[in-house]
């Protein structure tokens, strides 16, 4: 008798624990159906080929969708940032948590907060990240994608981010 409980509560619990996993499944495949994703995800660190510190993105609009547009999720840790860089067809970043820098090339450094737009016009070098004390997430749109892709002009120095101080 006791085996047989055992055996039924087993199963059970099984049962109970595998309609998650075929919700989540059946969400997956409707999500994937109507092109849906999710910027909640922390994404994948970056190289730092174009990236001085830790930074992670999650892509969710990219040139495979089609919409000649990119849309993704950056976050950056304290004293993470970008090279210098531009864009052809211009970009625009809403920071969504935490203080972090942006500069254009010639103009002094801004500092940028939670609730902030910046507007980045067409080919102007710059570059953005973290503050020094404080992760920064944004989340960055480039347009016109079509025009091209990022052109990445060099590291910023330790000197030009740490001129903020």
């Amino acid at each position: 008798m006791i085996k047989l409980i055992k055996k039924s509560a087993l199963t059970l619990v099984i049962a109970v624990l595998l309609i998650p996993v075929s919700k989540v499944t059946a969400q997956i495949e409707s999500d994937s159906m109507y092109n849906i994703s999710s910027i909640k995800a922390k994404g994948v660190q970056v190289p730092e080929e174009h990236f001085t510190g830790t930074a992670w993105v999650n892509m969710v609009v990219g040139r495979e969708d089609d919409l000649n547009s990119a849309v993704g999720k950056v976050i950056f840790k304290p004293k993470a940032r970008t090279d210098w860089h531009s864009h052809p067809g211009g970009q625009i970043f809403i920071v969504t948590k935490g203080i972090g820098y942006y500069q254009e090339k010639g103009k002094p450094i801004r500092t940028i907060r939670e609730g902030d737009v910046v507007k980045i016009p067409v080919d102007v070098a710059h570059w953005h990240g973290a503050s020094h004390n404080s992760s920064m997430t944004h989340t960055a749109i480039g347009v016109n994608r079509d025009e091209g892709s990022t052109e990445w002009l060099g590291p910023v120095t330790e000197e030009e981010y740490n001129s903020t101080e």
